[in-house]
């Protein structure tokens, strides 16, 4: 009696251990499946706002493109915000996203480039803040900024019959523009690409000790001049317009 006591009391300890097992097993996959799930939907929405930020900033960059078209629309970006909100919300149903602007601005101008020379960056500019609320998931007050920027600096001379111009272009934080080529350029209203020239571009330090990328034009006898206009556009569409005084 004493030894199937014994055998019945080992086959108790040992179910009892087999569905505690299974108990702890079910937990660790229920709290997997959950955490799986819940990392999955919070990617989701990571996702979605990297979206909006990102076609926020598109929006920016288009709009101050078509500004500097002309320079006269300066409501083309207000009127593009406004309507991305509402492709906004259509796009993205039952998630609950409202994207409202507090500040919205478009310009063009010159500015000093450093208080220590009378260098002047020429510019086209837009920037917009923006918020993001989510209420899906009650993400309210996420604020970003969306900015696009184009500037140029201008020094133009003569060597012998042959205009020279040097240009220094930027866009936003300071970033050279690397990408141009004379379907960039108008010089006096008239592409590059259609006047005998040469075009090259090398980095260099410019008089305020800052590192550019220059781009060299030199026009082949051009007629003398006592100033000069040159307009850039980059790869987006954003058009700056400098002059400079030929030396």
């Amino acid at each position: 009696m004493k030894i199937v006591r014994h055998k019945k009391a080992q086959f108790i300890v040992l179910a009892a251990l087999t569905v505690a097992i299974m108990i702890v097993s079910i937990g660790v996959i229920m709290y997997g499946t959950v955490t799986y799930f819940k990392h999955e939907r919070w990617q989701e929405y990571l996702m979605i706002v990297d979206n909006v930020e990102m076609g926020s900033q598109r929006v920016v960059e288009i709009s101050l493109a078509n500004y500097t078209s002309t320079f006269n629309d300066r409501q083309v970006l207000n009127r593009s915000l406004n309507q991305w909100q509402t492709n906004l919300t259509k796009a993205y149903p039952g998630f609950g996203v409202a994207l409202t602007c507090s500040d919205a601005t478009i310009d063009n101008g010159t500015r000093p480039v450093t208080s220590q020379t009378n260098n002047i960056m020429y510019f086209s500019s837009a920037n917009a803040t923006l918020n993001i609320d989510m209420t899906s998931v009650e993400l309210t007050g996420y604020k970003f900024v969306a900015s696009a920027f184009l500037g140029a600096i201008l020094n133009a001379t003569y060597e012998s019959n042959d205009l020279v111009i040097f240009i220094a272009v930027e866009k936003e934080e300071s970033a050279p523009v690397t990408n141009l080529n004379k379907n960039s350029f108008s010089i006096n209203n008239e592409s590059l690409a259609n006047i005998d020239s040469k075009l090259t571009h090398f980095y260099g330090v410019d008089n305020d000790n800052v590192l550019r990328i220059i781009y060299r034009i030199v026009i082949r006898n051009y007629p003398r001049a006592s100033n000069v206009r040159v307009a850039i556009v980059d790869t987006r569409g954003i058009k700056v317009i400098a002059n400079s005084t030929v030396t």
